[in-house]
């Protein structure tokens, strides 16, 4: 009966530490970082193992999303309903596959090296793959890619060393009807403007090394670009002439390594995050209202 006594006081002490730190963390007077936050998770997915390495996302229709992951030439197809990879369609061999985008019945996948995959017809039985090479390299580091359907192209970023400047990390494009890549950029994100200066930073911090895109998607409504960054977790939001609008810190307990980033054509904002020390996951995201 003691015994009894004892382990029931034990169960009581754990839940009431439990419901403690869990009241500290979660509430905004004790817990500054959830005042600083810009954003709301709303769901969440944990992926399959086969996707830990999960790097790339697009929506592609109701409730389903395809994705890419670092090492297999493979499209995997998720359906958020079911929480299952319906399809796995194997259009290349190993690699370091960066990034996904979509254009009608044809998808296109982004090595870091800069080499893109055509993959026509990509959910039927007959699908055919296209290589090219967009003039990057893997120093450049090619990570981020949207389709732009409005002016039939492909657009990505560079996430290391822009070739053409320090001062900026540039979005290039591909034609989708004559297949070539633009050397020069069609946007710019500089990266000395203010919006990238914390008010915590170190006078001498080098101002042109601080942004790395991971991916990018576009707004379906307003037409702005979300840009995601995975080593330091963040989104910024650019409009379509290249004004910086906002910086969204992303805090590494729920975004440990964000990769990807899609909307669904409601605007509802999707954000992979890749298996590090745990498990790969996908996270319905709202962010406060832009300026």
């Amino acid at each position: 009966m003691r015994e009894n006594k004892i382990a029931f006081f034990i169960i009581i002490g754990v839940l009431a530490f439990v419901g403690i730190l869990w009241y500290a963390f979660e509430n905004p007077a004790l817990n500054p970082r959830l005042e600083e936050e810009t954003y709301t998770i709303i769901r969440k997915w944990d992926m399959p193992i086969e996707l830990n390495e999960i790097s790339g996302i697009r929506w592609i229709s109701e409730d389903k999303i395809a994705a890419v992951q670092d090492e297999e030439g493979d499209i995997f197809i998720y359906n958020l309903q079911t929480n299952l990879v319906e399809e796995k369609i194997a259009f290349g061999n190993s690699g370091d596959y960066e990034a996904i985008t979509t254009t009608d019945s044809s998808a296109y996948v982004m090595e870091s090296s800069g080499r893109l995959f055509e993959v026509k017809n990509f959910l039927g039985n007959n699908f055919e793959t296209h290589e090219y090479q967009v003039p990057f390299s893997g120093r450049n580091n090619m990570e981020s890619m949207v389709a732009d359907s409005l002016n039939n192209r492909i657009l990505f970023a560079v996430k290391d060393i822009d070739p053409n400047s320090k001062k900026y990390k540039g979005i290039y494009a591909f034609d989708i009807e004559t297949k070539k890549s633009n050397s020069l950029p069609v946007l710019k994100i500089p990266l000395d403007d203010p919006i990238f200066k914390s008010k915590d930073a170190d006078d001498d911090i080098d101002l042109f090394s601080n942004f790395f895109p991971s991916d990018i998607a576009i707004h379906p409504k307003t037409g702005h670009f979300y840009i995601l960054e995975g080593k330091n977790p963040q989104v910024l939001i650019m409009d379509s002439i290249g004004k910086l609008l906002q910086l969204h810190k992303l805090y590494k307990e729920s975004f440990p390594q964000p990769e990807g980033i899609t909307f669904a054509p409601d605007g509802t904002l999707y954000i992979s995050n890749e298996g590090k020390n745990g498990t790969a996951n996908i996270l319905e995201v709202e962010f406060d209202e832009e300026e």
